[in-house]
């Protein structure tokens, strides 16, 4: 591929989807580089070579003589954005646009990204990778975190709008989509009790097609391996 954008990724990974689903809506050249977290490639040490974290996601842009190696999701959407690698539509130069959409992000690294992570590491991981059933009060007390953070979701950011900073769909939209979706390997359904946030989520795959149910492909085969075993 003629490209000088490497991206590094694993679809289990929630920021991976995102900008994954973003440099795709925003029909942008890229070398994909699957890293498998299961199989342990984060941690090997051609992998430090490209990210010393050893996270995903990361990229290299090979664009100048010295590349640039970048991990941590957000400064990536940041950097793509000022390259116009993403959209302008998810990520806006108008300054009042762009502070709504970082304003978001600052509050889910915290927020809903953490208590989502911890309930699908916690149950979901917890018995896929080290085979071993969480605890009863353990699921009952992440559960109940992540219900505070759906509570602001249906109750505070979507109080008045079809998304997240407004009416149009943007970064925060993809990033905070991305994060609840995942939790459905847990056989979470939040429907019901958070309905607008179930009709925001289907806004945002819409408005996505095709690329945000093809990066959660892995999440719905987990969430219906998930259910046969009910």
């Amino acid at each position: 591929m003629d490209t000088s954008l490497e991206y590094y990724f694993d679809f289990l990974s929630q920021p991976s989807r995102a900008l994954y689903i973003l440099l795709k809506a925003s029909e942008t050249k890229f070398e994909p580089k699957t890293i498998n977290l299961l199989g342990g490639e984060n941690i090997q040490e051609d992998y430090k070579q490209i990210n010393r974290f050893q996270k995903v996601p990361a990229i290299i842009d090979r664009e100048h003589d010295q590349p640039l190696h970048l991990a941590e999701s957000i400064a990536i959407l940041r950097y793509l954005a000022a390259k116009n690698y993403i959209s302008d539509e998810f990520y806006p130069c108008d300054f009042h646009q762009r502070a709504r959409i970082d304003e978001f992000l600052s509050w889910q690294h915290n927020g809903i990204r953490t208590s989502c992570s911890l309930y699908f590491r916690f149950l979901w991981v917890q018995e896929k990778v080290f085979g071993s059933p969480a605890s009863e009060a353990k699921v009952a007390k992440y559960r109940k975190l992540m219900e505070i953070d759906l509570e602001s979701m249906e109750n505070l950011w979507l109080k008045d709008s079809d998304f997240l900073t407004g009416s149009k769909l943007t970064a925060a939209d993809v990033f905070g989509a991305c994060e609840i979706e995942q939790i459905r390997c847990c056989g979470y359904e939040i429907k019901n009790k958070y309905p607008k946030v179930f009709a925001w989520i289907e806004r945002v795959r819409k408005g996505l097609h095709p690329y945000f149910n093809e990066a959660h492909q892995v999440i719905y085969t987990y969430e219906k391996d998930y259910k046969s075993k009910l």
